[in-house]
């Protein structure tokens, strides 16, 4: 015997997911014969309750859908290629910004204010920290004063 309960959840999610309207006669006509009136569905509790079932499930779905985006695709396309842009503008200045400090605590250090530079950041070691992990602090580089006086 063929099981109705479960040929309708088929074609009831089928529905659902092409979008095509749910309506009782909508689910007669699709089911080949299997249910033949529409009396068939609305009689037994169990199937017209499924049917009601998937339409306030398919209207939840279209309105979410509705309410995400009011945006046609090629707007979205032109939204996402603008973000990206605005990302990779971004990246790139964090680079520049990443260069020039390196370069002013080069500076600072040459000049021999090291120490006053890390003074101001003594009480943000997690300050120091992040600094460090984005390679924004320069390395230090020892020049041994000795060799330059022997020559």
């Amino acid at each position: 015997m063929i099981d109705k309960i479960q040929i309708l959840e088929e074609l009831l999610e089928a529905m659902i997911a092409e979008d095509e309207d749910i309506t009782v006669r909508a689910v007669c006509r699709r089911s080949g014969g299997v249910f033949k009136h529409a009396t068939d569905i609305t009689r037994n509790e169990t199937r017209h309750g499924m049917v009601k079932a998937a339409i306030t499930k398919q209207e939840a779905i279209r309105t979410a859908i509705n309410r995400s985006s009011k945006k046609s695709r090629t707007e979205l396309e032109k939204l996402v290629a603008s973000k990206n842009a605005e990302i990779g503008q971004l990246q790139a200045d964090k680079e520049l910004l990443i260069a020039s400090h390196r370069a002013m605590i080069l500076a600072v250090a040459e000049m021999g204010g090291f120490a006053t530079w890390k003074r101001f950041f003594e009480q943000y070691q997690s300050t120091i920290d992040r600094l460090e992990k984005m390679s924004s602090l320069p390395e230090a580089s020892l020049i041994s004063l000795a060799s330059r006086r022997e020559t």
